[in-house]
C-alpha cells in the first residue's frame, strides 16, 4: 500500500451551488400578528420583494438576537424595511 492511498480525498467544490447573498434588514409580520425583526438573505442585485415572490416556499431569516429561523412565506402578512 502506498502513502498516497491513505490520504483522504475531498470532493471538488461545486461552485454552481454557491450563491452570494447580502443581508437585508426587515420586520416581518406573520398572519397571527407575530412581529420578527432581523435580516432576510437576498441576492446581490435582488430586491426583498423579488425574494418574497420567488418560487421557494420558505426563506431563512436571521433574528436580531442571532436566532436563525426558516419562515414559511405563506405565513408572512407584511414586510417592512428597517435601517441597518
Amino acid at each position: 500500500m502506498t502513502v498516497e492511498a491513505l490520504i483522504p480525498v475531498t470532493p471538488p467544490l461545486v461552485k454552481s451551488r454557491l450563491r452570494t447573498k447580502r443581508k437585508a434588514a426587515v420586520e416581518l409580520v406573520l398572519e397571527d400578528g407575530t412581529s420578527l425583526a432581523g435580516h432576510m438573505f437576498v441576492g446581490p442585485d435582488e430586491r426583498v420583494l423579488e425574494c418574497l415572490n420567488d418560487a421557494r416556499p420558505f426563506l431563512p431569516f436571521l433574528q436580531s438576537d442571532g436566532t436563525m429561523l426558516i419562515v414559511a412565506k405563506l405565513k408572512i402578512a407584511a414586510c417592512r424595511p428597517l435601517e441597518d
